[in-house]
């Protein structure tokens, strides 16, 4: 145990070589300790010894029956790197399909005029909401009504609402009554909702001038089923937050930037809410009432939607910035960072352990194996997904590639 302390503390310290020769010291003594395996696998592929990273990472899973997440991950890590180059004739014949699709997407383009209904739930966001209101109002899209649930808010929102609402020049309701969470909040607006598409908005937030007009042009105007745009970060004072100087602003803006080089637009959501946010999500009725709404999750039923709409529809992504998404000390997810990546995980894992599967979904441009095969497999390992899987779903996704379900014992096929 002396010997795997030192090792750890210089391969923290990147003193590599050290941290090697202290792993093999312990091995020599002690051959099936699963961490030494495990650490000096991870040498072995920062130092890109990518065969021997893999055979010392499958054998300290197989002493640990692949139960130990981080190892899977890093074994995932191996993998694609090995995998980085590899193609078929069937992934390339799907990307082809793809881009026809979103080509004959953009050709299509009727003018059409669908009744859109703005969801807004609402919840202690007096100092914010009149301004949501306003940028609806504001629309250049006029074919809009407007529903607003207030969620037991305890401050000033009701009547504030009520107040701006007097100068709405859509149809509109307000409901007001006790807290039950965002979730079902959502889900009573497209109860209530006339529209055969819904366009949400959170009460903190606001629209660019021609959302609704973008959005119902790229879906409705396109025959698709939902979609969300780029959005702008601002402050709790509405101010533009510059990413060079704000990480959260950096970081959706590289999430969201990435989206027109993935593979699809739906596949940016294997790895990451490319949506960012419920009311950046534009759906029809139709869809929203297939999924039955949003799931009970307090910070990512976001995500959650999306990753369930992908299974049986593509989305479209347009890239202008068309939603002001507010990030204040009074945002949800900035109640536990922890919870929230505690949540995020059981979301990314449900439906990784499903998309790693054999069902073919009825988008056939899902991420799932059954669809891209191995593209599927690198971009879940490449993005250290590998931990979140369950054991058995892990085997079967880095079987040898596009053969799922074959060669699953503790020991991989060589690559």
């Amino acid at each position: 145990m002396n010997l795997m302390r030192q090792a750890l503390a210089m391969q923290e310290a990147r003193r590599l070589d050290d941290a090697e020769r202290l792993y093999r010291e312990a091995l020599a003594l002690q051959p099936d300790e699963p961490d030494a395996l495990h650490m000096l696998g991870v040498i072995r592929y920062e130092r890109n010894d990518l065969a021997e990273a893999r055979t010392l990472v499958v054998r300290a899973l197989d002493l640990c029956q692949w139960q130990v997440a981080s190892m899977r991950q890093n074994l995932g890590l191996i993998l694609s790197r090995e995998r980085a180059n590899q193609d078929t004739h069937a992934s390339v014949a799907l990307r082809n399909r793809y881009r026809m699709m979103v080509e004959a997407r953009i050709a299509t383009n009727p003018a059409v005029t669908p009744l859109v209904s703005v969801v807004i739930p609402s919840f202690n966001h007096a100092r914010f909401v009149e301004r949501a209101l306003r940028s609806v109002f504001e629309q250049s899209y006029r074919r809009i009504e407007l529903v607003v649930i207030d969620d037991g808010s305890h401050d000033r929102s009701p009547a504030l609402i009520e107040s701006v609402l007097r100068q709405s020049p859509f149809p509109h309701r307000l409901v007001a009554r006790a807290n039950r969470g965002a979730a079902t909040t959502l889900n009573e607006g497209i109860a209530i909702a006339q529209g055969s598409h819904v366009q949400f908005l959170n009460s903190d937030d606001w629209f660019a001038p021609d959302r609704v007009e973008r959005m119902v042009a790229a879906v409705a105007g396109t025959h698709s089923a939902w979609g969300f745009s780029s959005v702008e970060v601002v402050d709790a004072e509405g101010g533009l937050l510059d990413p060079m100087r704000n990480r959260a602003s950096w970081d959706l803006r590289c999430l969201l930037g990435n989206v027109p080089f993935r593979e699809t637009v739906g596949s940016g959501f294997i790895t990451g809410n490319v949506g960012v946010s419920s009311g950046n999500l534009f759906f029809s009725r139709s869809l929203l009432e297939q999924l039955g709404g949003f799931h009970e999750y307090r910070y990512n039923h976001d995500w959650d939607i999306c990753l369930r709409a992908l299974v049986s529809s593509e989305p479209v992504f347009v890239p202008e910035r068309l939603y002001f998404y507010r990030l204040h000390a009074g945002n949800t997810i900035a109640e536990s960072a922890g919870r929230a990546r505690a949540e995020a995980r059981i979301v990314c894992t449900r439906y990784l352990d499903w998309a790693c599967g054999g069902s073919p979904p009825d988008n056939p441009f899902a991420p799932t194996r059954a669809t891209w095969g191995q593209l599927f497999t690198n971009a879940v390992l490449s993005g250290g997904m590998g931990g979140l899987l369950e054991p058995e779903s892990f085997r079967q996704l880095i079987a040898a590639p596009d053969q799922a379900g074959s060669d699953l014992p503790g020991t991989l096929p060589a690559a």
